[in-house]
Formats: structure tokens, sequence, C-alpha cells
């Protein structure tokens, strides 16, 4: 009689452990919109504040595979401004070169920008 108790509070405590997984909820990690992610990371670069562009341009090549999923026009034109970022040393080159794709992406950087005048 015991052993029949026993047997049945296992099974039905794997039965509950069972249900109770089944119905879980699954949670979605949040989307991220690749363009605004590598606006993030290219402001540093095109301000000039990363002493080294290298160490941040995995991401950016990342980022943009994910922008050539959904815009391969745009992928293409940022993937080849990345690819002069990683082979130039000169600092104006690559923070020229970020502004130019910070431009394509619209989002623009305010590091050397002049000020607007304001209209008469």
């Amino acid at each position: 009689m015991v052993q029949r108790f026993a047997s049945v509070v296992v099974l039905l405590t794997f039965a509950a452990f069972f249900w109770g997984c089944s119905k879980a909820e699954r949670v979605k990690p949040p989307e991220r919109n690749p363009k605004e992610e590598l606006a993030k990371v290219l402001v540093p670069i095109a301000e000039g504040k990363l002493q080294q562009a290298g160490s941040a341009m995995g991401e950016v090549m990342n980022l943009i595979e994910q922008i050539k999923k959904t815009d391969p026009a745009l992928g293409n034109e940022l993937e080849a401004d990345g690819k002069k970022i990683m082979s130039t040393q000169d600092i104006n080159m690559v923070k020229a070169t970020a502004q130019a794709m910070l431009q394509k992406l619209g989002a623009g950087s305010s590091g050397g920008a002049a000020p607007s005048q304001p209209s008469p």
C-alpha cells in the first residue's frame, strides 16, 4: 500500500512538472534595429573618440550583414565603407568615412558639424 502511494505521488509530481513547463510563456527578446545600432557604434568613430576603430569594426560588419538582408544596396555601400575603414591607418580618413556612413544611415554626426546660421 505504501509503495503504491509513493508511486502515485511520484507520477503526480512528474505530471505536474511537465504540465507546468509546457504552459510557460516564451519570452521574445526585443528586436534590435540594425541601422540604429550601427549608428550608435559609428558615432564615436566619426567623432574620433576611439583610439583604434578596429576594436569596433567586428560589430560594425555584423550589423552591416543584418542590414544587407533587408536593404542590400545600402548594405553593400556600407560594407565598402567598412572595408575602407579597416584598410586605413589615417584617422582623418576613418572619421570622414564613418561620418559618410552615418549620413547614409540618416543619422549624421554632430561632432564636426558647423552651427547653423539663423535666418534673417
